[in-house]
């Protein structure tokens, strides 16, 4: 398994619990007078929800104070460094960058927005929201066969939160909205995407170059329109294939792919599963 963080303990570390599926990782730690460090990752984004009475978060040579109840954000390269003076309660999830650009693509979330604001300030109220997310997760990985979807839909709430959370303190807020004609190619994409495979189709149908289309997403999104397309489609087979036992044929014509060789390269590519390997784990599960 994959590990992110080392800890250096100064003195007592009266509680800590830690478990993970599948590169979903859920920990929760009580600290008092501990030094905790973090070192790079290429592949993870982390959120922290902390409670603490006195620490501080180095991010690249840059640090910020912590202090009452806060939501943290870890990125893949940050070299990042937490320095807790006193107690402090931490709840951490950590998920795959992968599906972590899935989630805030499906939802409309600008990433940059959350790269810029990567330590929120927040209400007792607000905290609480958020531990009940992060313990019904813990819950869910603790199962024998735990539901990755639900486990993801669970994640997905806590960044819509932390949107919430982040809009009233942004001044120009308009620099992390999706221009309209990238919002409409969004759109596009859930209308056809079953239909429509190729990034020159949207392109055509805004009147717009496939390049001109690739440089809006990349500047926004920090992403290719093809991928874009790709994870639309994963996300809809994933689902079809979980949700009934009938045969892989019927998804392939769903999703307008020409034979099963085309697909099940395309998933496999893309989830390190066959489809029919997925199918029988989602059906046991």
């Amino acid at each position: 398994m994959l590990r992110s963080t080392i800890f250096n303990a100064e003195n007592i570390t009266p509680f800590c619990e830690e478990v993970e599926h599948h590169g979903f990782l859920y920990r929760m730690s009580n600290i008092r007078e501990h030094t905790w460090h973090m070192i790079k990752s290429t592949e993870v984004v982390t959120l922290i929800l902390v409670h603490s009475k006195g620490g501080s978060r180095q991010i690249d040579q840059r640090q910020h104070n912590m202090m009452g109840y806060q939501i943290h954000l870890i990125f893949p390269g940050q070299s990042c460094s937490f320095y807790f003076f006193k107690e402090t309660s931490a709840y951490h999830i950590r998920i795959s960058w992968q599906n972590f650009e899935k989630l805030c693509h499906t939802l409309s979330i600008n990433i940059k927005l959350l790269k810029d604001y990567p330590i929120l300030h927040i209400s007792p109220y607000e905290f609480e929201i958020l531990r009940y997310e992060f313990n019904m997760i813990r819950t869910e990985l603790y199962r024998c066969q735990p539901l990755l979807s639900l486990i993801a839909t669970r994640i997905a709430a806590i960044l819509q939160e932390i949107k919430r959370f982040i809009t009233p303190q942004i001044d120009n807020l308009a620099a992390y909205t999706y221009p309209p004609m990238l919002s409409k190619f969004l759109e596009l994409i859930e209308q056809h995407y079953k239909q429509q495979h190729r990034v020159s189709y949207y392109a055509s149908a805004l009147n717009v170059t496939s390049n001109y289309l690739s440089k809006l997403t990349r500047q926004h999104m920090q992403v290719k329109p093809l991928k874009l397309i790709h994870d639309r489609l994963i996300k809809e087979a994933q689902h079809l294939l979980r949700s009934s036992s009938s045969p892989i044929k019927s998804t392939i014509i769903e999703l307008g792919f020409a034979d099963f060789s085309t697909f099940s390269h395309f998933f496999k590519k893309r989830t390190n599963m066959s489809p029919s390997a997925y199918q029988m784990q989602s059906l046991k599960a």
